[in-house]
């Protein structure tokens, strides 16, 4: 045990020669818009010029640093130290949700220090974790710790909307899965299981009286919290919103109106600690005007675990089913939504998958993204490391490992799971306008990762000898 006792120190130690590093290369990374932008999408830039930028960052950084450093395509780039075949693989993402909606502070792409809190987008979600692993991997390089594995960290450009960049890096180039890897981009101690993901959009063509376009929703994984519907001006609706005390602006324009609906914004894990805008401002329009298709929708998707789809669960585990509505619009008659919906041990997801359409008829359902369950034994060697070595550089026992309804990078690779950055007991607020994080909190993610690191490269020797 004085031995550990002993390493961990050196870590906690060495640790700290990268801390200054750290926070100047996260200010000049969150000051990077790189979110989806579908205006800038194109052959060179599959996922938006944005995100390409944060790939070109990240590489640039590790060239710089000695690394080698390949960009597959602007779509991941995979960053190396040790030419072995078996490997210890980290798994982090460049791309952010986009800072839409209300509630910001400060500016979302200025790196903000508040009392040892940082703001900004992505400072949790991922880049603060992404560059405490960078910078993990960067301490063991310069000081000689690494064995005879590979490290590899691959930084994604995908995760907030699909993750077709891990797709593209292990499904189309057929690159070699890990031996052992961690994801830094959820909760400490560990996520030991993930509820499975069905994405799909839901299509259907009818005109509404008196309202003309509704939309809202800037990602299917994020809860709405703005929903703007432009509809014929009608005092008496203002009135009857006032009555129920709905949260709203709006503005008159001869005999239109724009009326803004206010919710409040979750992780569309957790759709239950939101305020869907959307559901908000369809139920009001179907209870004046008395609308079925307004009903329909209220009726489908206003229960966050599923029940309005038929499509409730629950297990001992991993909790109950969870659906997020992220995307409403109607335009020239024509209705979409983008529906994320999780799923827990024990379903069967092509059953869910037709209860789903039966469910929704007459509207069309298109699914888009089916992401299977992830479940690792409590006792498998990745979970019973990386448990230890979180419990030996914090000095937290009590904390257990964690089943979840956020999809990680986890699912996207073999022998993988989520491991931090986020402690226990803080609130990020992922996807939201208040994104944070401690910065000691960041400086402690260097050292456990890099502990982390060497523990399941021990392994690694271990099982090749």
């Amino acid at each position: 045990m004085s031995n550990i006792i002993k390493m961990s120190n050196i870590y906690q130690k060495l640790a700290k020669n990268y801390e200054g590093e750290l926070m100047a290369t996260l200010k000049k990374f969150i000051a990077i818009k790189s979110f989806y932008d579908e205006k800038t999408v194109s052959k060179e830039n599959p996922f938006g010029e944005g995100v390409t930028k944060g790939l070109n960052f990240i590489a640039e950084l590790a060239r710089k640093d000695g690394f080698k450093a390949t960009n597959y395509d602007n779509k991941v780039v995979e960053i190396t130290a040790g030419d072995y075949e078996k490997n210890v693989t980290l798994l982090a993402h460049t791309d952010v949700v986009p800072a839409g909606g209300s509630g910001w502070e400060y500016d979302p792409f200025t790196l903000t220090e508040v009392n040892g809190v940082l703001r900004g987008r992505g400072v949790s979600d991922d880049k603060g974790p992404l560059l405490s692993s960078y910078y993990a991997l960067k301490l063991l390089k310069d000081n000689d710790l690494l064995g005879k594995y590979q490290v590899r960290l691959l930084v994604g450009g995908n995760e907030e909307s699909g993750s077709a960049c891990m797709h593209h890096y292990f499904q189309t180039l057929k690159m070699k899965q890990p031996t052992y890897g961690f994801s830094p981009d959820a909760d400490f101690p560990l996520i030991y299981a993930e509820k499975g993901i069905i994405n799909y959009e839901v299509e259907a063509d009818f005109d509404l009286p008196k309202i003309h376009s509704f939309n809202g929703g800037v990602a299917f994984n994020s809860v709405i919290d703005k929903f703007v519907v432009n509809m014929d001006n009608d005092p008496k609706f203002i009135d009857f919103l006032k009555q129920n005390k709905v949260e709203f602006t709006h503005e008159v324009n001869d005999d239109l109106m724009d009326i803004t609906f206010v919710g409040k914004t979750a992780h569309g894990s957790t759709p239950e600690l939101g305020i869907n805008a959307a559901i908000v401002a369809l139920t009001q329009l179907n209870e004046f005007y008395k609308i079925n298709e307004l009903k329909k929708i209220v009726d489908l998707y206003t229960d966050p675990y599923g029940r309005g789809i038929n499509a409730y669960n629950e297990s001992k585990d991993m909790g109950k089913n969870s659906m997020n509505l992220g995307i409403a619009e109607y335009k020239d008659k024509h209705l979409k939504l983008v529906v994320n919906f999780r799923h827990v041990n024990g379903v069967d997801k092509d059953a869910v998958i037709k209860n789903i359409e039966e469910a929704n008829k007459p509207f069309s359902i298109k699914v888009t993204l089916v992401n299977p369950l992830l479940f690792y034994p409590l006792e498998s060697t990745l979970v019973s490391t990386l448990l230890k070595v979180y419990q030996e550089e914090t000095g937290d026992i009590e904390s257990k490992p964690l089943a979840i309804g956020g999809g990680t990078y986890a699912k996207d690779a073999d022998n993988v799971v989520a491991f931090g950055l986020t402690f226990p007991g803080h609130e990020p607020d992922m996807h939201g306008p208040k994104e944070n994080m401690f910065k000691e909190h960041l400086f402690k993610g260097i050292h456990i990762y890099a502990h982390a690191i060497a523990e399941l490269g021990k392994k690694i020797e271990e099982e090749s000898n």
